[in-house]
């Protein structure tokens, strides 16, 4: 039986194992922020915020190659007779990654003392610390672009139940393995990061193995094939150029907050974009299930199944991303005192977290969107939009920073995601789906977005203070259960599937 489940494809078997192991990382993060902070400090936990900006910033080279593999793998098979091409494939895309992801790391590597020097500003702790800090993360570059291409390689062939076990097995050690070395060994935040990277390590050799574990078994060589880089390179290459501006897109905020401010205050934005963020890491199980779903639909002329899957997955996102939302906008200020169980901390941070999970909640919304160019292989919008927003983001960080400090940075980001989602679905549905754009916006995205926001509004104004963390938590809790019921109303095209995947885990 568990043999069984480790193995299938089906989507809704994905999505579920998706929610499961991208939910149960992203509640090991939330549930140690307040242990590490307690071990190693705002200092600490600030260096550790910026840590996960600069891994961001160099997952360029991953986003651009994984993608294509994740692409690539879901078209090939479905094509009769292309399973050596699906190895050849893995194998060229590979010995590429390979030598960029070592590249990226020698450059981190070589820029680590100028970083500590020049760019952070800390009080307590000393240059040199900081400075081996950034080379422990140089050395895990490498490692983590390996298991990001090879976990792109798994979404491809839609073994998504396995990646998920993965996921929680060496979230769990990364996360159990620090604290335990925090508590009894050394408190010393060159110790967290040097654990960090023991566990990467491990992870890229047991991600790489299980891909070829599955891909389908042949007699001939796996060769590198150039004629495979022929195929995609203008697709990777698109790839890349959407993947830098999104990331200069999505941190440049923090890299310019990070010189303004001190370590500290920087440390108090970071806690309260990883609230923020949190929005994003729910929609990733869906992304991941229906992205090699579109992929291998556009191969084929049925525009209705493509419209089908398409709307399917908006609403999907819909259901998951308005309770969320909402939830952390209204009860920012009780989120953060359960979580860090700190007056100071949430008194700093719960106001720049509810207007943050504003912006990423737009943003949210975008993914299906961008994910069908993507299945179409169209890149160039996605380069150009994100090169203009950029052009207007830095300048309105740098104003609205200079006057309100952390919560300018905030600000900027709910700002220029409120035009991207009024302006790009326009001109995606006009290119791609004609004549869908309206239901895009009034049935996938507004209508269960009203019915979530006035629910999760509602109940906030009756909610009474000063009755305890654990009542506040459950209120909060059925309040975001409530709010998914009644946005689910509103989402006709996946009642079904929800209460089955409902079922698969009750």
């Amino acid at each position: 039986m568990i043999k069984r489940i480790l193995h299938t494809t089906s989507l809704k078997a994905n999505i579920a194992a998706n929610f499961l192991g991208n939910g149960f990382a992203s509640l090991i993060a939330l549930l140690f922020v307040p242990i590490y902070l307690k071990y190693i400090g705002g200092e600490g936990y600030g260096l550790i915020g910026i840590f996960a900006s600069l891994q961001v910033v160099l997952s360029l080279l991953d986003s651009g190659l994984s993608t294509t593999l994740n692409k690539e793998l879901a078209r090939l098979s479905m094509i009769s007779g292309m399973q050596q091409r699906m190895r050849n494939m893995v194998k060229t895309l590979g010995g590429i990654y390979w030598i960029a992801a070592t590249v990226a790391g020698l450059i981190a590597l070589v820029l680590s003392p100028l970083l500590a020097k020049y760019w952070v500003n800390p009080k307590e702790l000393s240059v040199e610390t900081v400075t081996q800090a950034f080379m422990l993360l140089s050395v895990s570059v490498i490692f983590q672009f390996l298991t990001g291409f090879y976990s792109g390689g798994l979404l491809g062939l839609q073994r998504q139940v396995m990646l998920n076990v993965q996921k929680i097995i060496f979230a769990l050690l990364k996360s159990f393995g620090a604290l335990i070395i925090l508590a009894y060994f050394s408190r010393s935040v060159l110790s967290f990061f040097a654990w960090n990277l023991t566990i990467t390590i491990i992870q890229s050799i047991v991600t790489r193995y299980t891909v070829w574990a599955y891909l389908p078994k042949q007699h001939s060589k796996d060769i590198f094939d150039r004629q495979e880089i022929k195929a995609v390179w203008k697709f990777t290459t698109g790839m890349m150029g959407i993947t830098l501006t999104a990331i200069l897109f999505t941190q440049i905020d923090k890299i310019i907050l990070s010189k303004i401010l001190s370590l500290e205050a920087f440390g108090y934005y970071s806690i309260a974009c990883t609230l923020g963020l949190m929005i994003f890491q729910i929609t990733g199980p869906i992304t991941q299930s229906y992205f090699p779903k579109l992929s291998a639909a556009v191969n084929f002329p049925n525009t209705e199944e493509i419209k089908r899957i398409y709307h399917q997955g908006c609403q999907m996102v819909s259901v998951i991303v308005v309770p969320v939302t909402a939830t952390f906008i209204f009860f920012s200020k009780e989120l953060i005192f359960i979580w860090t169980k700190s007056p100071v901390v949430t008194e700093h941070t719960w106001l720049i977290t509810a207007v943050y999970a504003y912006g990423s909640g737009l943003n949210a919304y975008m993914t299906l969107p961008y994910l069908l160019t993507l299945s179409y292989g169209w890149t160039k919008l996605g380069i150009y939009q994100n090169m203009i927003f950029l052009i207007l983001f830095i300048p309105l960080i740098i104003f609205l920073s200079l006057d309100y400090g952390a919560l300018g940075g905030a600000l900027a980001w709910a700002s220029i995601n409120t035009l991207y989602f009024f302006i790009t679905p326009h001109l995606i549905h006009g290119k791609l789906l004609k004549g869908e754009v309206y239901k895009w916006y009034w049935e996938d995205t507004i209508k269960p977005m009203l019915a979530g926001v006035i629910v999760v509004g509602l109940l906030k104004y009756l909610f009474v203070e000063g009755k305890g963390l654990w009542f506040n938590l459950s209120y909060i809790g059925l309040t975001g259960i409530t709010a998914i019921v009644v946005t689910l109303l509103f989402a006709k095209r996946i009642n079904n599937i929800f209460i089955q995947l409902i079922r698969k885990f009750f």
